[in-house]
């Protein structure tokens, strides 16, 4: 592969290798070569444009100006046509805001998002006020059935059948001997 880009040896001498230099008159007349070839392209350009206009004539079409005025006067059609054929988002108008529309969306799903936040929220506050309220009245139920329980003559039933007697005299303090 390297043969590609290696110099070829030849008998030629060396003053035979590489570019030679242009005379000022060969390269004034290149220049002008170069400058007829543009203008005979322009002219060919010019032509072939004046051939498909009077191919256009020929052919009974509207030419571009009418089909302009056609779709200002049809402004919905040609909105719904682009619309659907995807062309508004390569508008001009569209491509500079992208970086704000993908704001603005971002906002709509964190919007979304912290509303079916706040939903979940709601029904733990919910859940948890009505397990609350179980609790709640589990509490005085219990606490009014210690309260009967702890009245004297229901603990005084109780113990009688221990044989327990509830005493009469009140209770006296025995006092101990300080050594």
């Amino acid at each position: 592969m390297l043969r590609i880009f290696k110099k070829k040896s030849s008998s030629k001498g060396p003053s035979d290798s590489g570019n030679r230099l242009l005379t000022p008159e060969q390269k004034i007349s290149r220049k002008e070569a170069v400058d007829l070839a543009r203008v005979v392209a322009g002219v060919a350009k010019e032509e072939a444009a004046e051939k498909a206009r009077r191919a256009r004539d020929k052919s009974g079409r509207k030419p571009t100006d009418k089909i302009k005025k056609t779709a200002k006067i049809n402004g919905t059609g040609k909105i719904i046509k682009d619309i659907i054929s995807g062309k508004f988002l390569t508008s001009e108008g569209i491509t500079s805001h992208i970086p704000y529309l993908l704001f603005v969306t971002s906002l709509f799903l964190a919007y979304i998002s912290l509303g079916y936040k706040f939903e979940n929220i709601e029904r733990d506050k919910m859940r948890t006020e009505r397990a609350l309220e179980e609790v709640v009245s589990e509490y005085k139920t219990l606490r009014s059935e210690l309260e009967s329980r702890l009245q004297q003559s229901r603990v005084e039933s109780a113990t009688s059948v221990l044989g327990l007697q509830q005493p009469i005299s009140p209770p006296t303090l025995l006092k101990q001997d300080a050594k």
